[in-house]
Protein backbone atom coordinates (compact mmCIF):
# COMPACT_ATOMS: atom_id res chain seq x y z
CA UNK A 1 0.00 0.00 0.00
CA UNK A 2 1.32 3.57 -1.11
CA UNK A 3 2.46 6.03 1.55
CA UNK A 4 0.59 9.31 1.65
CA UNK A 5 3.58 11.28 0.99
CA UNK A 6 3.56 9.07 -2.69
CA UNK A 7 0.04 9.20 -3.22
CA UNK A 8 -0.32 12.87 -2.87
CA UNK A 9 3.19 13.15 -5.13
CA UNK A 10 1.19 11.45 -7.75
CA UNK A 11 -1.83 13.71 -7.30
CA UNK A 12 0.37 16.30 -7.33
CA UNK A 13 1.97 15.17 -10.67
CA UNK A 14 -1.77 14.26 -12.20
CA UNK A 15 -2.82 18.09 -11.59
CA UNK A 16 0.15 19.82 -13.26
CA UNK A 17 -0.50 17.15 -16.53
CA UNK A 18 -3.99 18.23 -16.03
CA UNK A 19 -3.01 21.97 -15.70
CA UNK A 20 -0.81 21.47 -18.51
CA UNK A 21 -3.99 19.81 -20.80
CA UNK A 22 -6.15 22.81 -20.27
CA UNK A 23 -3.68 25.22 -20.93
CA UNK A 24 -3.16 23.34 -24.43
CA UNK A 25 -6.80 23.33 -24.90
CA UNK A 26 -7.58 26.84 -23.91
CA UNK A 27 -4.58 27.94 -26.88
CA UNK A 28 -6.26 25.04 -29.65
CA UNK A 29 -10.00 27.30 -28.77
CA UNK A 30 -8.19 30.42 -29.27
CA UNK A 31 -6.53 29.46 -32.21
CA UNK A 32 -9.45 28.02 -33.13
CA UNK A 33 -11.63 31.20 -32.69
CA UNK A 34 -8.50 32.86 -34.57
CA UNK A 35 -8.97 30.65 -37.69
CA UNK A 36 -12.89 31.03 -37.58
CA UNK A 37 -12.32 34.47 -37.54
CA UNK A 38 -10.27 34.52 -40.51
CA UNK A 39 -12.26 31.36 -42.54
CA UNK A 40 -15.33 34.46 -41.75
CA UNK A 41 -12.88 37.31 -42.82
CA UNK A 42 -11.98 35.39 -46.03
CA UNK A 43 -15.59 34.57 -46.95
CA UNK A 44 -16.31 38.30 -45.99
CA UNK A 45 -13.73 39.04 -49.18
CA UNK A 46 -14.92 36.29 -51.45
CA UNK A 47 -18.54 37.75 -50.99
CA UNK A 48 -17.63 40.84 -51.54
CA UNK A 49 -15.44 39.84 -54.26
CA UNK A 50 -18.45 37.99 -56.45
CA UNK A 51 -20.89 40.82 -55.36
CA UNK A 52 -18.33 42.93 -57.16
CA UNK A 53 -19.05 41.30 -60.57
CA UNK A 54 -21.22 42.91 -62.51
CA UNK A 55 -21.84 39.61 -64.71
CA UNK A 56 -24.03 36.14 -63.54
CA UNK A 57 -21.42 33.83 -61.79
CA UNK A 58 -21.89 30.45 -60.77
CA UNK A 59 -20.88 27.65 -59.14
CA UNK A 60 -22.58 24.37 -60.80
CA UNK A 61 -23.03 20.97 -59.36
CA UNK A 62 -21.24 19.24 -62.06
CA UNK A 63 -23.75 15.69 -61.52
CA UNK A 64 -27.17 17.60 -61.59
CA UNK A 65 -26.35 20.86 -63.08
CA UNK A 66 -27.97 22.54 -59.67
CA UNK A 67 -26.39 25.89 -59.14
CA UNK A 68 -24.65 25.84 -55.02
CA UNK A 69 -23.07 29.35 -55.07
CA UNK A 70 -24.08 32.68 -57.24
CA UNK A 71 -23.80 36.37 -57.22
CA UNK A 72 -26.10 38.93 -57.01
CA UNK A 73 -25.85 39.71 -60.62
CA UNK A 74 -27.34 36.08 -61.37
CA UNK A 75 -30.68 37.44 -60.12
CA UNK A 76 -31.57 33.98 -57.96
CA UNK A 77 -32.63 34.88 -54.78
CA UNK A 78 -33.17 31.93 -52.57
CA UNK A 79 -30.59 29.05 -53.46
CA UNK A 80 -31.99 26.87 -51.14
CA UNK A 81 -34.47 25.12 -54.04
CA UNK A 82 -31.19 24.25 -55.91
CA UNK A 83 -32.16 25.55 -59.51
CA UNK A 84 -30.19 24.25 -62.09
CA UNK A 85 -28.62 26.10 -64.73
CA UNK A 86 -30.95 25.26 -67.90
CA UNK A 87 -33.86 26.67 -65.99
CA UNK A 88 -32.73 29.21 -65.03
CA UNK A 89 -30.86 31.12 -67.79
CA UNK A 90 -33.17 29.03 -70.37
CA UNK A 91 -36.51 28.19 -68.66
CA UNK A 92 -36.00 25.15 -70.15
CA UNK A 93 -36.94 21.42 -68.10
CA UNK A 94 -33.74 19.72 -69.72
CA UNK A 95 -30.28 20.49 -70.04
CA UNK A 96 -28.82 22.19 -73.16
CA UNK A 97 -27.50 20.01 -75.94
CA UNK A 98 -26.47 19.98 -79.86
CA UNK A 99 -24.71 22.38 -81.73
CA UNK A 100 -26.47 25.88 -81.31
CA UNK A 101 -26.46 25.24 -77.60
CA UNK A 102 -23.79 23.04 -76.34
CA UNK A 103 -23.70 22.48 -72.64
CA UNK A 104 -20.71 24.07 -71.31
CA UNK A 105 -20.84 21.46 -68.36
CA UNK A 106 -20.52 18.62 -70.46
CA UNK A 107 -17.96 20.05 -72.46
CA UNK A 108 -15.62 20.74 -69.38
CA UNK A 109 -16.55 17.22 -68.05
CA UNK A 110 -15.56 15.70 -71.39
CA UNK A 111 -12.33 17.97 -72.12
CA UNK A 112 -11.69 19.03 -68.75
CA UNK A 113 -10.69 22.14 -70.31
CA UNK A 114 -12.63 25.63 -70.25
CA UNK A 115 -14.74 26.35 -72.49
CA UNK A 116 -16.31 29.19 -74.26
CA UNK A 117 -19.77 29.27 -75.83
CA UNK A 118 -22.44 31.32 -77.20
CA UNK A 119 -25.76 31.32 -76.12
CA UNK A 120 -29.49 32.63 -75.55
CA UNK A 121 -30.08 33.24 -71.82
CA UNK A 122 -33.22 35.02 -70.72
CA UNK A 123 -33.38 37.54 -68.06
CA UNK A 124 -35.55 38.35 -65.42
CA UNK A 125 -38.11 40.24 -67.71
CA UNK A 126 -38.31 37.27 -70.12
CA UNK A 127 -36.00 38.82 -72.88
CA UNK A 128 -33.36 37.48 -74.60
CA UNK A 129 -29.76 37.85 -74.77
CA UNK A 130 -27.31 36.77 -76.24
CA UNK A 131 -24.51 35.63 -73.56
CA UNK A 132 -21.03 34.58 -74.16
CA UNK A 133 -20.79 31.51 -71.25
CA UNK A 134 -17.18 31.23 -69.97
CA UNK A 135 -16.56 28.05 -67.96
CA UNK A 136 -13.83 26.08 -65.73
CA UNK A 137 -13.83 22.84 -64.30
CA UNK A 138 -12.97 22.19 -60.66
CA UNK A 139 -11.59 18.84 -59.97
CA UNK A 140 -11.48 16.26 -57.13
CA UNK A 141 -8.49 14.74 -55.58
CA UNK A 142 -8.79 11.68 -58.58
CA UNK A 143 -9.28 14.25 -61.32
CA UNK A 144 -12.60 13.95 -61.70
CA UNK A 145 -14.67 16.99 -62.59
CA UNK A 146 -16.70 17.56 -59.94
CA UNK A 147 -18.05 21.57 -59.75
CA UNK A 148 -17.49 24.06 -62.68
CA UNK A 149 -17.16 28.09 -61.92
CA UNK A 150 -19.34 29.38 -65.21
CA UNK A 151 -19.53 33.17 -65.66
CA UNK A 152 -21.63 34.98 -68.57
CA UNK A 153 -20.98 38.15 -70.65
CA UNK A 154 -23.64 40.02 -72.22
CA UNK A 155 -22.96 40.49 -75.65
CA UNK A 156 -26.37 41.40 -76.93
CA UNK A 157 -25.08 45.21 -77.95
CA UNK A 158 -22.01 43.72 -79.39
CA UNK A 159 -23.96 41.34 -81.82
CA UNK A 160 -25.95 43.98 -82.98
CA UNK A 161 -23.18 46.00 -83.68
CA UNK A 162 -21.42 43.09 -85.66
CA UNK A 163 -25.06 42.75 -87.19
CA UNK A 164 -25.21 46.12 -88.57
CA UNK A 165 -21.32 45.85 -89.73
CA UNK A 166 -22.12 43.26 -91.12
CA UNK A 167 -24.74 44.69 -93.00
CA UNK A 168 -23.70 47.66 -93.49
CA UNK A 169 -20.58 45.79 -95.52
CA UNK A 170 -22.80 44.23 -97.93
CA UNK A 171 -24.17 47.26 -98.73
CA UNK A 172 -21.32 48.59 -99.47
CA UNK A 173 -20.13 45.79 -101.62
CA UNK A 174 -23.18 45.87 -103.60
CA UNK A 175 -22.97 49.41 -104.07
CA UNK A 176 -19.16 48.91 -105.05
CA UNK A 177 -20.19 46.03 -107.63
CA UNK A 178 -22.61 48.30 -108.61
CA UNK A 179 -21.16 51.03 -109.36
CA UNK A 180 -18.05 49.25 -111.24
CA UNK A 181 -20.93 47.64 -113.73
CA UNK A 182 -22.93 51.12 -114.17
CA UNK A 183 -19.23 52.85 -114.73
CA UNK A 184 -17.51 50.42 -117.00
CA UNK A 185 -20.35 50.22 -119.86
CA UNK A 186 -20.31 53.57 -120.80
CA UNK A 187 -16.20 53.72 -120.45
CA UNK A 188 -16.23 50.64 -122.38
CA UNK A 189 -18.34 52.41 -125.18
CA UNK A 190 -15.88 55.37 -125.00
CA UNK A 191 -12.98 53.86 -125.09
CA UNK A 192 -14.73 52.23 -128.11
CA UNK A 193 -16.07 55.05 -129.77
CA UNK A 194 -13.16 56.90 -129.58
CA UNK A 195 -10.77 54.18 -130.80
CA UNK A 196 -13.15 54.05 -133.79
CA UNK A 197 -13.10 57.99 -133.97
CA UNK A 198 -9.20 58.14 -134.17
CA UNK A 199 -9.46 55.13 -136.82
CA UNK A 200 -12.17 56.17 -138.95
CA UNK A 201 -11.33 60.19 -139.07
CA UNK A 202 -7.88 59.90 -138.38
CA UNK A 203 -7.27 62.22 -142.00
CA UNK A 204 -10.24 64.56 -140.90
CA UNK A 205 -8.67 65.31 -137.30
CA UNK A 206 -5.72 67.98 -136.63
CA UNK A 207 -2.84 67.01 -134.71
CA UNK A 208 -4.29 68.39 -131.08
CA UNK A 209 -7.47 66.00 -132.36
CA UNK A 210 -5.12 63.29 -133.01
CA UNK A 211 -3.51 63.59 -128.96
CA UNK A 212 -7.42 64.46 -127.44
CA UNK A 213 -8.58 60.85 -128.79
CA UNK A 214 -5.37 59.24 -128.18
CA UNK A 215 -5.25 60.32 -124.61
CA UNK A 216 -9.07 59.57 -124.20
CA UNK A 217 -8.59 56.04 -125.20
CA UNK A 218 -5.60 55.58 -123.26
CA UNK A 219 -7.32 56.89 -119.99
CA UNK A 220 -10.42 54.63 -120.83
CA UNK A 221 -8.54 51.67 -120.85
CA UNK A 222 -6.72 52.77 -117.43
CA UNK A 223 -10.56 53.05 -116.11
CA UNK A 224 -11.56 50.06 -117.22
CA UNK A 225 -8.10 48.33 -115.94
CA UNK A 226 -8.70 50.08 -112.58
CA UNK A 227 -12.70 48.91 -112.64
CA UNK A 228 -11.67 45.14 -112.86
CA UNK A 229 -8.70 45.61 -110.56
CA UNK A 230 -11.00 46.66 -107.33
CA UNK A 231 -13.35 43.92 -108.44
CA UNK A 232 -10.70 41.67 -108.13
CA UNK A 233 -9.72 42.87 -104.70
CA UNK A 234 -13.42 42.23 -103.74
CA UNK A 235 -13.45 39.01 -105.05
CA UNK A 236 -10.32 37.91 -103.25
CA UNK A 237 -11.40 39.34 -99.93
CA UNK A 238 -14.80 37.56 -100.16
CA UNK A 239 -14.87 34.50 -103.00
CA UNK A 240 -15.06 31.00 -101.36
CA UNK A 241 -11.24 29.65 -101.98
CA UNK A 242 -10.53 25.99 -103.02
CA UNK A 243 -7.66 24.44 -101.03
CA UNK A 244 -5.93 22.04 -103.31
CA UNK A 245 -2.30 19.98 -103.64
CA UNK A 246 -0.76 22.34 -106.26
CA UNK A 247 2.42 21.67 -108.22
CA UNK A 248 4.40 24.73 -107.79
CA UNK A 249 6.73 23.90 -110.86
CA UNK A 250 3.33 23.87 -113.29
CA UNK A 251 1.83 26.94 -111.57
CA UNK A 252 5.29 28.86 -112.51
CA UNK A 253 5.64 27.56 -115.84
CA UNK A 254 1.82 28.73 -116.50
CA UNK A 255 2.93 32.54 -114.88
CA UNK A 256 6.12 32.42 -117.16
CA UNK A 257 4.80 31.38 -120.23
CA UNK A 258 2.22 34.30 -119.69
CA UNK A 259 5.35 36.88 -119.70
CA UNK A 260 7.46 34.95 -121.89
CA UNK A 261 7.05 37.58 -125.36
CA UNK A 262 8.24 40.14 -122.55
CA UNK A 263 10.87 38.38 -120.85
CA UNK A 264 12.71 37.50 -123.99
CA UNK A 265 11.99 40.83 -125.87
CA UNK A 266 14.19 42.60 -122.73
CA UNK A 267 16.68 39.62 -122.78
CA UNK A 268 15.30 39.08 -118.74
CA UNK A 269 16.94 36.16 -117.04
CA UNK A 270 14.40 33.65 -115.14
CA UNK A 271 15.45 31.44 -112.26
CA UNK A 272 13.99 29.29 -110.07
CA UNK A 273 14.77 26.40 -107.96
CA UNK A 274 14.71 22.91 -109.66
CA UNK A 275 12.22 21.16 -106.83
CA UNK A 276 9.42 23.11 -104.69
CA UNK A 277 7.00 21.01 -102.10
CA UNK A 278 3.92 20.37 -102.50
CA UNK A 279 1.85 22.95 -101.38
CA UNK A 280 -1.98 23.32 -100.43
CA UNK A 281 -3.39 26.39 -101.80
CA UNK A 282 -6.09 27.83 -103.85
CA UNK A 283 -4.91 27.85 -107.36
CA UNK A 284 -6.36 30.74 -108.91
CA UNK A 285 -4.49 32.48 -105.60
CA UNK A 286 -1.35 31.57 -106.23
CA UNK A 287 -1.03 31.95 -110.03
CA UNK A 288 -2.23 35.17 -109.08
CA UNK A 289 0.73 35.91 -106.40
CA UNK A 290 3.17 34.88 -108.84
CA UNK A 291 1.25 37.22 -111.54
CA UNK A 292 1.54 40.25 -109.81
CA UNK A 293 4.90 40.05 -108.30
CA UNK A 294 6.38 38.82 -111.33
CA UNK A 295 4.23 42.06 -113.29
CA UNK A 296 5.04 44.13 -110.91
CA UNK A 297 9.33 43.67 -111.48
CA UNK A 298 8.77 44.31 -115.06
CA UNK A 299 6.64 47.31 -114.64
CA UNK A 300 8.77 48.67 -112.28
CA UNK A 301 12.14 47.05 -112.82
CA UNK A 302 13.24 50.04 -115.40
CA UNK A 303 15.57 49.52 -118.03
CA UNK A 304 18.59 47.92 -116.50
CA UNK A 305 16.44 45.12 -115.09
CA UNK A 306 18.00 41.75 -116.72
CA UNK A 307 17.21 38.95 -114.11
CA UNK A 308 13.96 37.75 -111.97
CA UNK A 309 14.91 35.25 -109.41
CA UNK A 310 11.82 32.87 -108.11
CA UNK A 311 13.13 31.51 -104.34
CA UNK A 312 11.68 29.22 -101.81
CA UNK A 313 12.20 28.61 -98.56
CA UNK A 314 9.75 26.44 -95.30
CA UNK A 315 9.79 26.07 -91.72
CA UNK A 316 7.89 23.66 -89.63
CA UNK A 317 4.31 26.06 -90.27
CA UNK A 318 5.08 27.85 -93.60
CA UNK A 319 6.10 27.53 -97.12
CA UNK A 320 8.06 30.82 -97.94
CA UNK A 321 8.26 31.80 -101.29
CA UNK A 322 10.06 34.45 -102.70
CA UNK A 323 10.76 36.85 -105.90
CA UNK A 324 13.18 39.29 -106.76
CA UNK A 325 14.94 41.37 -109.24
CA UNK A 326 18.00 43.15 -110.02
CA UNK A 327 15.93 46.30 -111.49
CA UNK A 328 15.64 49.93 -110.01
CA UNK A 329 14.26 48.90 -106.61
CA UNK A 330 12.41 50.99 -104.05
CA UNK A 331 13.90 52.93 -101.16
CA UNK A 332 14.04 51.31 -97.59
CA UNK A 333 11.00 54.13 -96.53
CA UNK A 334 8.63 52.91 -98.72
CA UNK A 335 8.58 48.99 -98.67
CA UNK A 336 5.93 48.87 -95.85
CA UNK A 337 3.63 51.03 -97.79
CA UNK A 338 3.44 49.35 -100.97
CA UNK A 339 0.75 46.70 -100.10
CA UNK A 340 -1.36 48.62 -99.36
CA UNK A 341 -4.61 49.40 -101.50
CA UNK A 342 -3.54 52.27 -103.74
CA UNK A 343 -0.11 52.77 -102.81
CA UNK A 344 2.65 53.04 -105.76
CA UNK A 345 5.96 54.07 -105.00
CA UNK A 346 8.51 56.45 -106.71
CA UNK A 347 9.68 53.89 -109.14
CA UNK A 348 6.43 53.63 -110.30
CA UNK A 349 5.86 57.23 -111.83
CA UNK A 350 5.34 56.95 -115.59
CA UNK A 351 4.35 53.52 -115.33
CA UNK A 352 0.57 51.95 -115.87
CA UNK A 353 -0.65 50.76 -112.60
CA UNK A 354 -3.81 50.77 -110.45
CA UNK A 355 -1.52 50.44 -107.03
CA UNK A 356 -3.92 46.88 -106.15
CA UNK A 357 -1.55 44.16 -107.16
CA UNK A 358 0.21 44.10 -104.24
CA UNK A 359 -2.82 44.80 -101.76
CA UNK A 360 -4.76 41.69 -103.39
CA UNK A 361 -0.95 39.54 -103.31
CA UNK A 362 -1.58 40.52 -98.98
CA UNK A 363 -4.90 39.75 -99.08
CA UNK A 364 -4.25 36.23 -100.75
CA UNK A 365 -1.31 35.29 -97.84
CA UNK A 366 -3.81 36.58 -94.87
CA UNK A 367 -6.56 33.98 -96.38
CA UNK A 368 -3.67 31.09 -96.56
CA UNK A 369 -3.10 31.53 -92.98
CA UNK A 370 0.22 33.45 -93.78
CA UNK A 371 1.43 37.30 -94.58
CA UNK A 372 3.10 39.24 -97.49
CA UNK A 373 6.25 41.50 -96.85
CA UNK A 374 8.93 43.03 -99.01
CA UNK A 375 13.00 43.40 -97.83
CA UNK A 376 15.28 45.78 -99.70
CA UNK A 377 18.88 44.50 -99.92
CA UNK A 378 22.01 46.20 -101.28
CA UNK A 379 22.25 48.58 -104.12
CA UNK A 380 17.92 49.25 -103.18
CA UNK A 381 17.14 45.96 -104.68
CA UNK A 382 13.93 44.49 -103.47
CA UNK A 383 12.89 41.10 -102.49
CA UNK A 384 9.23 40.46 -102.14
CA UNK A 385 7.98 37.72 -100.42
CA UNK A 386 4.78 35.58 -99.14
CA UNK A 387 4.14 32.98 -96.54
CA UNK A 388 1.56 30.08 -97.13
CA UNK A 389 0.48 28.16 -94.15
CA UNK A 390 1.19 24.10 -94.49
CA UNK A 391 -1.78 23.23 -92.62
CA UNK A 392 -4.84 25.23 -92.79
CA UNK A 393 -8.22 24.21 -92.16
CA UNK A 394 -10.40 26.29 -94.55
CA UNK A 395 -14.06 27.24 -93.35
CA UNK A 396 -17.03 29.27 -95.22
CA UNK A 397 -15.53 32.11 -97.23
CA UNK A 398 -12.07 31.20 -97.10
CA UNK A 399 -11.00 32.40 -93.34
CA UNK A 400 -7.82 29.88 -92.61
CA UNK A 401 -5.71 29.69 -89.44
CA UNK A 402 -2.34 27.95 -89.21
CA UNK A 403 -3.03 24.50 -87.63
CA UNK A 404 0.38 25.27 -85.04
Amino acid sequence: MASPKKNMTRLQDELKKARQRISELEALENKCQLMELDLRRQNQFFHHMLESLTHPFYVLDALDHSIVMANSAARLGDLSAKPTCYSLTHRRSTPCGGSEHTCPLQEVKKTKQPVVVEHIHFDKDGNPRDMEVHAYPIFDDDGNVVQMIEYSLDITERKRLEKEIQDYTEKIKRFAYSISHDLKNPLIAIHGLTSLLARKYHDLLNEKGKVFCTQIVKESQHALILIEEINTFIRTKESPLKFELLDVQEILAQVREEFQTSLTNRQIQWSQPEVFAEVQADRTSLIRVFRNYIDNALKYGGSQLSQISIGYADSDVFHIFSVSDDGVGIPPEQVEKVFGPFQRGESSQGQEGTGLGLAIVEEIARRHGGRAWAEVGPHAHVTFYVSLAKKISPEQHGETRPLL
